[in-house]
């Protein structure tokens, strides 16, 4: 256990690294606060996330917001900016989620392939056929079962298809 270098009084969480050439010449180490206060750390984000940006951001059940023409310089909530973004990789509030918009989308759509959100399963199981209703299928079962007692053979194949198309998902024709 090491204490903050900064402060003396709080365990140090953070460790910084000074490096010459490939070799370590020093260290420091850091509590939270105190990197905070250094720069060193990212500000924690608030306790909830509001999912409206991420869905406004995406593309949500509202459509698209229209992109501002204008460049942004730093993100209004926490000073962040474009290059600082690029360099990190993280966004560091809510609010850099619609002041760097005009460059998270085009990053969205390149790692996504996508900048509306689908669902929460793979394409193939999304568009799966909807789930047929159980009493249209033990209708048409009886209906099979009586034609075939009855001997109309006719009736019984035209409801084997009909009975086959609702299994998959197609609707029956009659």
């Amino acid at each position: 256990m090491q204490y903050c270098t900064a402060c003396q009084t709080a365990l140090a969480t953070i460790v910084i690294l000074d490096l010459n050439e490939g070799s370590v010449t020093g260290s420091q180490h850091l509590c939270a606060a105190c990197a905070e206060q250094l720069g060193l750390a990212q500000p924690k984000l608030p306790p909830k996330f509001a999912p409206e940006i991420l869905e406004d951001l995406l593309g949500g059940p509202k459509g698209p917001r229209p992109t501002p023409q204008r460049k942004v310089d730093a993100c209004p909530g926490c000073g962040m900016t474009a290059q600082e973004f690029r360099t990190k990789g993280r966004l560091g509030c809510p609010r850099c989620y619609e002041a760097f918009r005009q460059e998270l989308v085009p990053l969205l759509r390149r790692i996504h392939e996508a900048d509306v959100h689908r669902g929460r399963l793979p394409g193939v199981l999304a568009s799966a056929p909807p789930p047929r209703d159980d009493q249209d299928l033990a209708l048409l079962r009886k209906r099979l079962e009586d034609a075939v007692r009855g001997e109309r053979y006719e009736e019984a194949a035209r409801l084997r298809d009909d009975l086959r198309r609702l299994e998959r998902g197609e609707g029956a024709k009659s």
